[in-house]
Order: structure tokens, then sequence, then C-alpha cells
């Protein structure tokens, strides 16, 4: 009942806001929070100096790489100091990690990136710090330290609290001066011009309290005290949160205080539904569940679009996307991710099928210089094509040897052009880049899933209308009324897309 009471209502609000405003043919530039994210773990991207690891100036040099593929935004994995590779059990968060360069450079890279108008995210490792961290090594030397009550310790012990192994140290948010300082970190990089934070691991901050038994909820509170927090600094600043959940109703109420979530959910209907192609026919009313959902948390919610990240085997190796036609697969993959609401995320490599998965061979395996492999085969070193930019801190990459941007770059059935494509698409249809109207087709089938987007403010409106073929067989598909193709055509080829504008006067023909 539900579902079909807010159908009705949204599609009565789009009649209602369609017959009263006149579209023009250029859009307008807009100025929020919708940007197209690339993914980026600096020790593996690119190697300014020739000493086989990641650093931020090569990130500065291929800022134009980035421009060329369309990004509008970074995320960048922690950069503070660490005594692991991958930096999530920070030592400084003031600092800059001496592998990847400077605080000077980071400015820099801040400053050149907005040149381009290209935003920063950077990873706040909030829940936790290393037990090598001053603040710890004081905490757990004496417990009459300032610190000592910045983390927990379990009672009569002296070794504090871990959600996650491995000299984690979680950090305790009953204690107002751990928020305190953590609004300080956050105003530090704000004022030197971040656009943002990733928040890791929020679904933790509260894991061990007993004082907070809704631990999600008292959680999203305490981040969107630091969202409103720095909204008095810059009132673009913006928190996208890790709540790694695979139910989205299991952490939908992060959006009481995220300006955006990363939905799990979402990727794996993408794994299931395309990659493993299970009952597709479910897929675009599964995303109403989804969508109407954080709607009642936070009205305008910015959903977290990915198809992979660090933490996960990488795409192009996960079942289904492996075999015969994967090309096909991981391109329907990526024209459904640009043509979502929310804010898509790009895993760097995913834009020329980089392979990566926990190899449990490799157990045990030693790196030098980096202790036991573990999630590296996923973070493996980005291929760029020759030694330029090239980084060789994990010298054991058995998956990737036969791709290259170099190669991709150059070829029109490439996955990178088609990420170039879709990006294109979806940054010049303001129906398809911002907000979060969405409507499944009424021609949909169990190959065929269409939806709608629909944009409008003071002086421009755009309707759109995409359909996916989700079978390996190729699809005619009827269009109602007067469009314009933008991609693709009537006769969708297996895992193929269409996209077409449409008459926003008519949307009752297609929803």
């Amino acid at each position: 009942m539900k579902k079909g009471i807010i159908s009705v209502l949204l599609l009565a609000f789009a009649f209602t806001i369609v017959a009263c405003v006149e579209p023009i043919i250029t859009p307008p530039e807009f100025d929020d929070n919708h940007d197209i994210y690339y993914e980026i773990f600096v020790r593996s991207f690119a190697d300014s100096d020739d000493d086989g690891i990641g650093d931020l100036n090569g990130v500065i040099e291929n800022l134009d790489y980035l421009e060329s593929l369309g990004i509008t935004a970074i995320w960048l994995m922690p950069i503070n100091p660490s005594p692991s590779y991958h930096g999530y059990d920070v030592t400084d968060y003031y600092a800059i990690n001496p592998d990847y360069g400077t605080m000077a450079d980071f400015e820099n890279l801040l400053d050149e990136a907005a040149d381009r108008h290209i935003d920063i995210i950077i990873d706040l490792v909030v829940n936790h710090t290393s037990d090598q961290h001053p603040w710890y090594v004081s905490a757990s030397a004496s417990t009459s330290s300032e610190y000592r009550d910045w983390y927990i310790f379990p009672t009569g012990s002296n070794i504090g609290y871990e959600s996650f192994v491995g000299g984690m140290k979680d950090l305790n948010y009953d204690n107002p001066d751990v928020d305190q300082e953590i609004k300080n970190i956050m105003q530090f990089y704000i004022e030197k011009g971040v656009h943002g934070f990733r928040l890791d691991a929020v679904t933790k901050l509260f894991e061990h309290s007993a004082t907070h038994p809704d631990t999600d909820l008292d959680a999203a509170l305490l981040i969107r005290g630091w969202d409103t927090y720095i909204k008095t600094l810059n009132e673009k600043a913006y928190i996208v949160s890790e709540a790694w959940y695979n139910d989205y109703s299991d952490y939908a109420d992060y959006y009481l205080g995220s300006d955006s979530l990363f939905d799990f959910d979402l990727q794996m209907e993408i794994m299931t539904r395309v990659g493993l192609g299970n009952s597709p026919y479910l897929f675009t009313d599964h995303l109403v569940d989804i969508y109407e959902e954080y709607a009642l948390y936070h009205p305008d919610f910015i959903d977290g679009v990915i198809i992979g990240n660090h933490d996960m085997d990488r795409i192009a190796s996960r079942t289904g996307f492996n075999s015969y036609d994967s090309l096909e697969k991981l391109k329907l993959a990526a024209s459904i991710q640009m043509t979502l609401p929310g804010n898509p995320y790009i895993y760097y490599g995913e834009e020329i099928a980089m392979k990566g998965y926990r190899d449990y061979s490799h157990d045990g395996f030693l790196l030098d210089g980096y202790g036991v492999v573990y999630d590296e085969v996923r973070r493996t070193p980005f291929v760029w094509g020759d030694d330029t930019y090239q980084t060789s801190w994990y010298n054991d990459d058995q998956n990737n040897q036969t791709i290259s941007v170099a190669d991709q770059m150059t070829s029109s059935e490439s996955i990178w052009t088609h990420y170039q494509t879709m990006i294109a698409l979806r940054k010049n249809n303001p129906a398809l880049m911002y907000d979060n109207f969405f409507s499944p087709f009424r021609e949909n089938s169990s190959a065929i899933q269409g939806f709608v987007r629909y944009y409008e403010d003071e002086s421009y409106r755009q309707a759109v209308l995409v359909i996916h073929n989700m079978s390996s067989v190729e699809r005619t598909v009827t269009i109602p009324g007067q469009y314009t193709i933008l991609y693709g055509s009537l006769v969708l080829p297996r895992y193929g897309t269409l996209i077409v504008e449409i008459d926003p006067d008519q949307l009752g023909d297609y929803i």
C-alpha cells in the first residue's frame, strides 16, 4: 500500500510541476553535492618519483586523465601517517603519510583539483586509531593519562577494545572531548579546501557501549552533529558514511546524519540481477523500495552508487562477470551505475576492468616491506601501460597482465570508452545527474527493466527514459509518443542500454 500511495503522489507532483515551466535548450549551471566520484588508493595509483609507491604528486600529474574520463570528484583513501600499507590505523590526523608526500603536496593537489572544478573528499577514520597513536600510547601507559578516557578499556584490562583486529583501538564517543577532537580535525581539512569526508566503519562507533542500546541511531545522531558543524564552515560540505549492512533497511537511519551512504544493497542487486541473472524482473521494483525507505529519513538523500570498492572482490573477478560475456555485463553494470539517482563512485581500475580478489592461496604469503598479504590483491597497482607512473609496491599481481589504460583509451569498444560515454551522458542530462525522481517503466518485463528520471527547477525541466536489457538475447522495444534517442537504439543488443529524452508533459505514458 505504501508503494502505491507514494507512486501516485510522485506522479501527481510531476504533472503539477511540469505544467507551469517552459523548457529551455541549454541546461543551467548547477551547484550542489551531486558528483561523479573516483576512489583512489594513493599507494597504487601513480608514482611520480620512481620509488614504486604512488603519491599525491602522481595524482596531481594525472588530473588530466581523470578529467578525460569525466569524473567531477575524488575520494582519497587514507592519506594520514599509519604503520599499515592501507592507512586505516592512523597515528597523526594532522599530517600526511610520508610515503605519499607532504602537507604542501596535499594543498597543491587541492588547488590543482579546484582549478579543474574537481572536489576532493578524504577518508576519515573515526572509529579507531592505531595503537601507535600518541593518544593511545599515553592512555595505555597510565590510568591517570589525560587520554585514558579517549579509549575503551575493559574492566581490569590495560588493552583497549578493538572492533577490528590488528592494533586498531576504538575511540570512546561517550567522552565529549573525543567528539570535539573529530570536529577539530574536520575543521582543519575543511579550511584547507577539502569538500568533505568519507567516514569509515560508522556502524562500530558505539558497538562497545552499554549506554547506547540503539547503536545505529546514536551513531547517526553523532554524525549529524559533525555534519551540522562542518556546514557552518562550508554550507556545501559533504559527508558520505560507510554503514556496511547488506539490507537497506538496516542502515537507512544513518541518513539522519549523513548526506550520503554507500548503497551496499544496490551493489548486491547489480551483482545478482546482472552478474548472476537471477530474477532481473525484480530490479526496478526493489530500487523503489530502497529509495522510499531512504526518503523517510532524508528527503534529499544522495545515494552512494557503487559496484565495488577496496574491501570487495573487484567486479571483473565476480561470478557472472568473468565469463565469455563479461564485457557486455560490465558495460551494463556501468550503464546502470551512471543512470541511477545519487552519486556514482568508480573504484580506480573499474574503468579498465581490473581484476582482484581475496586470494586465500596467499594467506601467509609475505610481501616485502608490508607483511602478510590479505586484501592487497583487491588493491593492486593501477595499470597505466608504461612505466611513467606505474607503481610497483605490490609485485605479485597475476590478474591484470593483459590490460592497460593505454590500450583501452584508443579502443572505441573498450570498457574505458563506455565509462567515458556514460559519464558524459550523465553530466549532460540533468535528469540523470540530479535529484531522486525514479519511477519504473510501465512496459517492464522479465528482461526489460526501464525507469524514468525527471528534473526540474525554476528555468529548466527534463525527463529521460532509461531502458536496460537484462538478458543475453537481443530485444526490440517500442517507445510511445515523441522522443529523442540520446544513446543506443530501439533494438537493444544483449545487456544493452537505451536512453531517450521524452516529453515531460507526457510522463503518464511511461510510468
